[in-house]
């Protein structure tokens, strides 16, 4: 109906059987790698096919969904001061891996977050099976992560991975408001994984 010939996202918020319209966004949203786990669908290639006069390689019915997908992305940021931006140099850099795990990335140890730009250092994604083997890989991967030199929101998605609301999917668009005791969750995870003095 609008003639867009491309790839894009559509986005909507579903309740009790509905769809609600929220934007539609002519790109690839930074979050395309979920439906691509859960789809096996490559969007990216896919954009770049079109765009070099190709046919979409795929038709909407022969889409299946398989298993859950969750991500997070990983930010040079501070939780404790409203999420500010926290640049500067990545010390060490070493990123999680293993089955069902991806991370798009492009930074390195050495490698300095910019204070002008997004602040974001990768996105991590997990496939499972169900909800609960994502949410397991994800908390996997996050304790995987080596990051030095920035404060990063690591320890904040590992309060989140590990927050009975957040795990039970009994959640909304002001699950973060209303859990007001994740930034104090977080700190008592943080407490009880620092590594024992040598």
């Amino acid at each position: 109906h609008v003639n867009y010939r491309n790839a894009g996202t559509i986005e909507f918020l579903y309740q009790d059987g509905d769809f609600y319209f929220l934007e539609a966004n002519t790109r690839v949203q930074v979050e395309h790698p979920v439906t691509e786990m859960v789809t096996g669908f490559d969007i990216v290639k896919e954009q770049i096919h079109i765009a070099s006069g190709e046919q979409l390689g795929i038709k909407q019915e022969d889409l299946e969904m398989n298993g859950w997908a969750i991500e997070c992305r990983i930010n040079a940021e501070d939780p404790l001061n409203n999420f500010a931006p926290a640049p500067g140099k990545l010390k060490h850099y070493r990123s999680p891996g293993g089955t069902g795990v991806r991370v798009d990335s492009g930074v390195h140890s050495g490698y300095v977050i910019p204070p002008n730009y997004d602040p974001m250092i990768s996105k991590l994604i997990v496939w499972g099976r169900d909800r609960y083997e994502a949410i397991n890989r994800m908390r996997r991967a996050l304790y995987e992560y080596i990051v030095q030199g920035v404060t990063t929101n690591i320890p904040f998605h590992k309060a989140v991975m590990e927050n009975e609301t957040f795990v039970s999917g009994n959640l909304g668009t002001h699950f973060i408001t209303r859990e007001t005791t994740l930034l104090d969750d977080m700190i008592k995870i943080e407490e009880r994984d620092q590594p024992l003095e040598q």
